[in-house]
This record gives structure tokens, sequence and C-alpha cells, in this order.
């Protein structure tokens, strides 16, 4: 199960105003399923709270005296302003006992229910360390849905209702209370794009997150959000809002693939850059630039390589990346040439292949997959 997001929020909206994060995965269990890597969705979330002026701290693979050792740090952290924003952002296994819920350190026995009591994590509990702080907002998001068997009179499947609720906060549990939920990125997906909407109320960002993921899963997964006397704050102030540019990808068909000099392999046109050119030119649009290709790579969730093997290893075994760039009519067995040229000489360009999640230049006479766009 995994328990995402406890977001603390105080704000002010002055210069003087401290904005405190802390984001925890835990992936690595002794006793229960282990999860996928948080490592790359926490530092996704890092760059998106730094850019919003968040002190950030990642803790991974907490056992019992570690999780509540970092809660009070943190706790800690906020109480040194009462216009501190705090942020808590938790990923991992949770579970829920007597109508409690609880976040499960990786050293926790989930079969045995007095382990889960005096050592897990109480959500409610940590609510209240959290309160004593004496900042002013407190927003808690909570993604640790999945089915735990906790093997034991009072366990019940997904997270119960928090009854600590205290003033100024925002609580989101990744799905309704007592369901479960896949192990996917939706929901910190959603959290990433709505925090960082320019001139956006903090009021606002628990039910967009829940629409968003509830249309996305076809109702499947409805995050449930409570909210008790939050102010108006805005995180990001506005000013210029580029606006949303969409495109439309064209597949060449065969009749212009082979008069522009492109041959088809395995039902797909491909050809040297300069006849993918033509090819695109003559299809009404043209070669995607080598920045919309990679677009589509951390768009679906994927990394792009940086000269390491393990980025290429996470988007191997990444099956919603994988099936995302599929989904937009992307092959994982070929390159696709960019209309972006190789910076240092132009007989090369750059091109892009999903399955790694990697793009290199290379010579223009080769032959490579063309996918246009308009």
């Amino acid at each position: 199960m995994r328990l995402i997001l406890l977001l603390f929020i105080t704000l002010t909206l002055s210069n003087a105003q401290n904005r405190e994060a802390l984001l925890i995965g835990n992936s690595n269990y002794k006793y229960i399923s282990n999860l996928d890597d948080p490592s790359y969705n926490l530092n996704r979330l890092k760059k998106t709270l730094k850019g919003l002026d968040f002190k950030v701290k990642i803790r991974t693979n907490l056992n019992s005296e570690n999780l509540e050792s970092a809660i009070d740090n943190f706790a800690s952290r906020l109480s040194r302003s009462s216009d501190t924003i705090g942020l808590l952002y938790y990923t991992g296994h949770g579970c829920q006992v007597d109508y409690q819920g609880y976040l499960v350190p990786t050293n926790v026995d989930t079969q045995k229910k007095l382990k889960i009591k005096y050592n897990a994590l109480n959500i409610n509990q940590m609510l209240e360390t959290l309160n004593g702080a004496g900042n002013r907002v407190n927003m808690v998001f909570l993604d640790a849905c999945r089915d735990v068997p906790t093997g034991a009179k009072g366990g019940t499947k997904g997270l119960g209702q928090p009854v600590a609720r205290p003033k100024g906060s925002l609580i989101v549990y990744a799905t309704e209370s007592g369901k479960v939920a896949n192990d996917n990125s939706k929901f910190i997906n959603s959290l990433i794009e709505n925090i960082s909407k320019p001139n956006q109320s903090i009021r606002n960002i628990g039910d967009n997150i829940s629409n968003d993921v509830a249309q996305k899963s076809a109702y499947a997964q409805i995050p449930e959000v409570y909210t008790k006397l939050l102010p108006s704050i805005v995180l990001k102030k506005g000013g210029y809002v580029p606006p949303v540019v969409t495109f439309k990808w064209i597949v060449p068909t065969n009749s212009v693939c082979k008069a522009n000099g492109g041959k088809l392999y395995k039902g797909i046109c491909q050809a040297n850059w300069k006849d993918a050119t033509k090819i695109c030119s003559a299809s009404g649009g043209r070669l995607p630039t080598r920045s919309e290709l990679r677009k589509v790579v951390t768009d679906c969730g994927g990394e792009m390589k940086d000269d390491n093997s393990a980025e290429w290893k996470r988007n191997r075994n990444n099956s919603s990346y994988q099936s995302c760039y599929k989904q937009r009519g992307f092959s994982d067995n070929r390159w696709y040439w960019t209309s972006t040229n190789y910076e240092k000489d132009s007989s090369y360009a750059w091109r892009v292949y999903f399955n790694f999640g990697d793009d290199y230049w290379y010579y223009k006479t080769d032959h490579f997959y063309a996918l246009c766009v308009r």
C-alpha cells in the first residue's frame, strides 16, 4: 500500500514565509510485498517543490524508529515559524485496523495486530504531532490504499477516515475510505500538475486532484478530500502562462512514404533524414523537434536517459510508461527522427528511442522511423 502525500502548508505570501517539505518513500519491505522504487517520482516532486521555494528533504525505506524520528524532525522544522508552509508526502504501504489508519514501516509484520498498533505509525497521532508544530496550514495527502494483509481481527482493506482534522488542514486520500487502489502514478502525477498551477488557491488543490484521478481511472479510483478552515493561499503567483499547445501526430500513408524515398518496415515508414523531412511535408506536417519527442517520454511518466543505464532499466520495467507511448502511436523497437540537428555537426540529427527513453544523434543518411506532427 502506498500512502502518498502529507502536505503541510502555512502561507502568508510574504518574503519571510518559510516553506518546508518532507518526502517519504517506502518500497522495500521485510514481511509484505515490495513496491515499485519511488525514487523517480520523489525526485520529480522535489524538483516541482523547489521551484515553489520549498526546502525539501527525501527519506526512503524507513523502519519504525526512523519513520517516527522523521516525522518528529519535520514537526520541529515546521515549528520554527507560525508562517511556515509544510508539505509532507508519504508513499508506501498503509493499512487499517479497528478503523484506524497506519503508515507501515519497512520492518512491521502486518499479520500481527499488536505489531501494527505499537510499531506502525498511527495517522491520527501523526496529524496531532504536526498540528502541534503550530504552523497555520496543514495539507495531508495519503496514497497507501493497497490491499495489505493484516491477518488480524479488525483489519480492513484500505485506510480509515481521519479522526484528527486539525484547523487549517487539507487531507487527501488516494482513494475512498475502505477501498484499494493499484500501485500507479496517477495520484502523484496529478499532485505535481495541480500544485504548480499559478494563481490557484490551496482550497482547490484537493478537489482538482480528486476529479483528475477519477476521470483518468474511469472512476475506479476516486481520491477522498477533507478540509477544515483552510485559508485561501496561493503557492504560485501568476504572470505569463504559456498557452497549451496540442499536436496532431500524423502517420504517413504507405503511398506517401514510398513516393518520397521511404520504405516500409513492419508497416511503419522509415527513411533517411532528408527523405523523412519530405515525407512529413507531403503528409501535411513536419518532423517533430527533439524536445517534442522527449516530452512524449516524460509526459508518459518515463525518464530521458542521461548516460545512466539505471534509467533504461526503470523505463523498460515501467509498464505504465511502456503502455502510454504505444497508445500514442510509437513503437518500442525503433528510433524516430527529429528535426533537430546535432549542435556540433549538421550532418547528424537527433533521434529518440522510446523503449529505453534514450535519444542520440546519428548520421542523416541512416534510416529511422518517420512520424510527423502538425
